[in-house]
């Protein structure tokens, strides 16, 4: 469910539990075939072109609508908290910040997704109704026992 936004609110921010080990679940978020089969935004399909996760790396994905998503890694704590920039499909010309941090929860892992620098409410309802659908999907192929990651 997406927190009723203010006036000014630029920021979105999102909980979701996952029933899977942090480790996994941060990675599903930094290996190109997991990516593709869930980061899916408003259901299209996705490439990975590039992907160099590490601080100062940066990834792209190629949309099936000809568009693209790409960004810069800012911060990497391996399996507790990924920040990269992002910018392409809703946000063409707007570069935004998503910060996501896990947390260990025994047989589960608790993801706090932050996505900041949503210039406007309107862009904040955009975004906020993309991601739960995906977190969905990453849902799905996190318990699948065939993904290796």
């Amino acid at each position: 469910m997406i927190p009723p936004a203010s006036p000014n609110d630029t920021t979105l921010v999102l909980r979701r539990t996952f029933l899977a080990e942090r480790a996994r679940v941060f990675r599903a978020w930094i290996t190109p075939k997991a990516l593709e089969s869930w980061l899916r935004p408003r259901g299209m399909s996705m490439t990975v072109r590039s992907l160099d996760a590490r601080a100062g790396g940066s990834f792209c994905f190629d949309l099936e609508n000809g568009g693209s998503i790409a960004g810069t890694y800012l911060h990497i704590i391996p399996p507790e908290k990924l920040v990269f920039t992002w910018s392409g499909g809703a946000i063409p010309q707007r570069e935004t910040v998503v910060t996501l941090e896990f947390f260990d929860q025994g047989p589960v892992t608790e993801v706090v997704l932050t996505h900041e620098r949503l210039n406007t409410p309107e862009l904040r309802a955009l975004i906020g109704g993309g991601w739960p659908s995906m977190l969905d999907a990453l849902a799905s192929v996190l318990s699948s026992p065939h993904l290796d990651l």
